[in-house]
């Protein structure tokens, strides 16, 4: 009998609509969030401890004034939230509250809840509405802008996860006045990271910005200038070959930056980790000769004067962060992927049309050491 093979597909649009307003979270149903909400449904909203005493009435009042019913979901005000044992409490507190295909999951928080909540809702029922309403730097620049959903395992970070499209990103950057310093200059890392990868002028206009930086009109133009370029790198088709170009540039960083957060325990944020991250991504194009040291220099300048850390903990084993390393999505055949800056505003091409640069671990090694040789000096 011969053997007969088929092919078939589906395809599928990520598409969302984003809503970049100051007082946002104090109008969503004259923006039409609201109507995005089904009438007969129940809905949950998914936050945490710290943004629960600060925005949460705010938000419950304009969705329940519309007739809507809400239940709220409160989840630690940590990393431990992105964990299968939270994500499968939600699961049975929804399908406990009679949930159906029509709810909305709506987030209510940073990073974090972005992901925790984008989860959620990518696997109940196979998917169901998704709402998001970034309050931290980092969600409003970054977390909460992607199709990217995910929760972390024992192994590393977002180990776990799906791609799918949230309906409404609410951004609001009113509520980053709240946010305290630290909170703060960790989000500004995802900020750095476009700056350094394919736009100068906004390095130009953080390094001269000098005590404007947090001034609400400045976050609101770092904000909106933030969005526009991470729009750039998540449009068009995944499996074109702009998406490697693209997936350079959205992973700058971040493949030492998660092994160090995930290592750190909490001690370390996300956006404090990826800004190691990019600093041994610089050391790493220096070594092979894609950067001159100048553009490492800038890397380290830019860092240091928003007061983000630029070495890797020196209390990490180096075996430890590259074993961690190993758990990266794109880690292929004992090579850790990088993108790289060929200088600020430009990344590095890999050939043929790639952007994407597989390295060898004791090249990693040195660029490692060499961001803690740098460190032991600046201290000495």
């Amino acid at each position: 009998m011969s053997v007969k093979f088929h092919e078939f597909s589906e395809t599928k649009t990520f598409c969302s609509r984003l809503i970049l307003q100051r007082g946002a979270i104090c109008s969503l149903e004259d923006l039409g969030v609201v109507d995005l909400l089904r009438e007969h449904s129940q809905h949950i909203l998914i936050t945490d401890k710290n943004i629960e005493n600060l925005y949460l009435s705010t938000v419950l009042a304009g969705i329940e004034a519309a007739g809507r019913s809400v239940r709220t979901m409160v989840v630690p005000a940590s990393e431990s939230a992105k964990s299968f044992s939270c994500y499968t409490r939600l699961v049975e507190e929804a399908l406990d509250h009679t949930f159906d295909k029509h709810s909305t999951v709506i987030s209510l928080g940073g990073g974090v809840i972005n992901n925790l909540a984008g989860f959620l809702a990518s696997t109940l029922y196979r998917g169901i509405n998704l709402i998001h309403i970034p309050t931290s730097l980092l969600s409003q620049v970054d977390a909460a802008i992607s199709f990217k959903q995910a929760i972390n395992f024992r192994h590393g970070k977002n180990t776990i996860g799906s791609l799918y499209a949230p309906s409404c990103i609410v951004v609001d950057p009113d509520v980053l006045k709240t946010l305290p310093p630290r909170f703060l200059k960790d989000g500004l890392a995802e900020s750095i990271k476009h700056a350094l990868c394919h736009d100068r002028s906004l390095y130009d206009d953080i390094m001269e910005s000098g005590k404007r930086l947090f001034d609400p009109s400045f976050l609101y133009h770092l904000v909106e200038k933030s969005i526009h370029l991470k729009l750039q790198v998540i449009k068009g088709d995944l499996n074109q070959p702009l998406s490697d170009y693209n997936e350079a540039i959205k992973h700058y960083g971040h493949a030492v930056g998660h092994a160090i957060e995930h290592l750190m325990n909490g001690t370390l944020f996300h956006g404090e980790s990826i800004a190691i991250g990019m600093c041994v991504a610089a050391e790493v194009a220096a070594i092979i000769g894609f950067a001159e040291y100048e553009t490492v220099e800038e890397h380290y300048e830019i860092f240091q004067k928003v007061g983000l850390p630029t070495a890797v903990p020196h209390e990490l084993s180096l075996s430890d962060v590259l074993h961690k390393m190993r758990y990266d999505k794109h880690h292929l055949d004992g090579l850790t992927y990088f993108g790289l800056v060929k200088y600020v505003g430009s990344m590095a091409p890999a050939g043929a049309g790639q952007y994407g640069h597989y390295i060898d671990e004791p090249i990693v090694r040195q660029a490692i050491a060499n961001t803690r040789k740098r460190d032991i000096r600046q201290k000495s």
